[in-house]
């Protein structure tokens, strides 16, 4: 019981309040010099104007946003015709860090499997030698069946390539 007076003994004397600090002096600074003066202009007269002001019926503004959109839509048809980009599969051959490795591999590839067109690409440190590119996973696998045949370590990786329209 005892140990419960104390307690509540000192949360009373934690909550109690501070005395405000007290200032000699009340604060004043002057932000006069930092606001900008507006001068009147010729246009408006020291008196508003009392007459009632005619509005004139709404009027849409025509050409300047349809022919801003208009060079945007042909700019994007532009870039479509170029060709656009798929999800497809690859089948990646070899991966090292030799480039002489990597050019017998592409060697070796055209001398199976010409029509895949095997190309010899660079990421540091790593060259790759992928070939073929396809949109059908079921003709990729195919594909990689009769390759994997010539070269064991050969991967079919999905990637997004550009298809180019004629």
């Amino acid at each position: 019981m005892r140990a419960h007076r104390l307690i509540i003994l000192l949360l009373l004397v934690g909550c109690k309040a501070t005395a405000p600090t007290s200032s000699t002096g009340s604060y004043v600074e002057d932000l006069s010099i930092h606001r900008p003066v507006i001068m009147p202009t010729e246009n408006e007269s020291e008196e508003p104007d009392t007459q009632e002001v005619q509005t004139e019926p709404y009027t849409p503004l025509t050409g300047h946003i349809k022919q801003e959109l208009d060079s945007i839509s042909k700019v994007a048809y532009a870039e479509n015709i170029k060709g656009r980009y798929v999800d497809g599969y690859v089948i990646q051959v070899y991966s090292g860090n030799s480039r002489g490795e990597a050019n017998q591999a592409r060697s070796k590839m055209y001398e199976f499997f010409a029509e895949l067109e095997p190309k010899v690409s660079y990421h540091q440190p790593n060259f790759r030698v992928k070939a073929g590119k396809f949109t059908d996973r079921l003709k990729a696998n195919r594909i990689h069946q009769q390759v994997k045949q010539e070269f064991p370590r050969a991967l079919l990786l999905p990637e997004r390539f550009l298809i180019k329209y004629e």
